[in-house]
């Protein structure tokens, strides 16, 4: 009996079966974290998905780059055929001295904008587009051809004298504008007016009929700003 006896204490300290086939605690809760098939997943910010997706809806904007002092809105606008572009979608950077800088492009989609830019690379890079935005395009005057520059007035030449230089046309009395250019070359300053017509034809007939014509001895060169 004592045999026995010992026998059953010593059975006591074995671990149950329940104990030996089931998981401590530590292990059962560091299981959940590496055997999950719930794998936690890092938050999303919607600002910074918003920043690297690029908008392909809407206007887009361009400049290109490369234009002279001859090129034409219509040119630009045969160039890029298939690119949905009107002359009220090109505009003239022009610069101090009226010289143009580069033409501004407005596209109705990306798309259009994407086909330029393909166009320019097959066919010689004869110009650059550069990506801009709508600030810029905005601050670029609209001439539309009808708007005339004319340079070479004498320094006393007054207002009553370039209306009485543009008499018999049709064009906007409050939108003469006189004002003095240092001479390109550093020379005397030279005398400037630009005034706005009533349409386009208005302002090519005053360049046909006006150009090297003279105010106060003064012959006055005329350019359509477009």
């Amino acid at each position: 009996m004592s045999l026995l006896r010992a026998a059953l204490r010593s059975n006591s300290t074995f671990p149950t079966l329940r104990e030996c086939h089931g998981f401590p605690p530590l292990l059962r809760a560091t299981s959940r974290i590496f055997f999950s098939s719930e794998a936690e997943q890092p938050p999303q910010d919607p600002q910074a998905e918003s920043f690297l997706r690029t908008p392909r809806e809407g206007l887009a904007y361009g400049r290109l780059l490369g234009v002279r002092n001859y090129t034409l809105k219509t040119d630009i606008i045969h160039f890029l055929k298939g690119c949905n572009l009107t002359t009220e979608d090109v505009k003239v950077d022009y610069g101090r001295y009226f010289t143009p800088l580069a033409m501004m492009l407005q596209f109705h989609s990306y798309n259009d904008y994407d086909r330029a830019v393909r166009h320019i690379a097959r066919n010689g890079r004869l110009y650059r587009l550069d990506r801009t935005d709508r600030a810029q395009w905005d601050v670029v005057t609209p001439y539309d051809g009808k708007t005339i520059l004319m340079r070479g007035f004498p320094r006393n030449a007054l207002i009553d004298e370039i209306e009485r230089f543009l008499h018999g046309y049709e064009y906007d009395q409050t939108s003469i504008n006189i004002f003095l250019r240092q001479g390109e070359t550093f020379g005397n300053p030279v005398k400037m007016a630009t005034v706005r017509f009533r349409s386009r034809t208005e302002a090519m007939s005053a360049f046909i009929t006006k150009n090297k014509t003279f105010c106060l001895n003064s012959p006055i060169s005329i350019m359509v700003l477009q």
